[in-house]
């Protein structure tokens, strides 16, 4: 048995397709309840406001919206020192050479196996 504190509700285990339809019922009842209602106010001012705008120029106003959204949001952005990406590009060219290395071995490792078994058959 699994008591619920916050309902105090009881649900017995193992629970069946019946009880889990009540309980998300019951769940979806309390959230309901619970939220809130959106304000309209907001959306009455906007129309308002651009009810003598067409739709270009509202596009427009959006596009322009959009693009001082993203220079805000690249003045937040940290950027590396040019050390650090020195660094990290260094770091990287080595994993590429180091994995080509061994691919070009097990190439060869299976190249020379084939062959080999291609050889047997002759």
């Amino acid at each position: 048995m699994k008591s619920n504190k916050k309902n105090n509700q009881t649900i017995s285990a193992p629970l069946s397709a019946d009880t889990l339809e009540e309980n998300s019922s019951n769940l979806k009842a309390e959230q309901n309840s619970t939220a809130v209602a959106p304000s309209n106010k907001n959306k009455q001012n906007n129309k308002l406001k651009n009810k003598g705008e067409n739709g270009f120029v509202r596009f427009f106003k959006k596009i322009g919206r959009a693009f001082r959204g993203m220079f805000e949001e690249l003045k937040k952005v940290t950027w590396p020192t040019f050390a650090s990406t020195l660094k990290s590009t260094c770091i990287v060219l080595v994993f590429v050479v180091i994995f080509l290395v061994v691919l070009m071995g097990m190439d060869a490792l299976f190249g020379f196996g084939f062959n080999s078994l291609i050889g047997i058959g002759s």
